[in-house]
């Protein structure tokens, strides 16, 4: 019974917050719309990735979790460069190997968008 009582008090509650969900998707689906629309332009007031540091911590998370934390560290140093408003990192080739590949991601600064992401073989 006071199960049923404790349903019967929370359940307005609990519609009013699928219909809020739901009008809360339509307001992002809307903002998005507008943000990707030719028109909408750039409104980013600043550079979102300005340095290496915040680069290399934008770019790790994506790289452990696609190919392995301990693989992507074994690749460091990383070589880091800023060109034309976007970043380019790269791992370098462990030197106990001769042959293989490393990471390459290229991000822009403006947005912190990735552009690029490969990994040599």
């Amino acid at each position: 019974m006071k199960f049923l009582l404790i349903c019967l008090i929370l359940l307005p509650f609990t519609s009013l917050a699928q219909n809020r969900n739901k009008a809360d998707l339509e307001y992002y689906r809307k903002i998005l719309k507008e943000a990707l629309s030719d028109k909408a332009g750039h409104q980013v007031c600043c550079k979102v990735i300005s340095d290496k540091e915040t680069a290399i911590a934008v770019a790790e998370p994506i790289l452990f979790k696609i190919y392995g934390k301990e693989h992507i560290n074994s690749e460091k140093p990383y070589i880091v460069d800023l060109v034309d408003g976007y970043w380019f990192i790269s791992g370098t080739l462990p030197a106990r190997y001769s042959v293989g590949g490393t990471f390459f991601i290229v991000l822009s600064s403006q947005d912190g968008r990735v552009v690029k992401l490969i990994h040599g073989k």
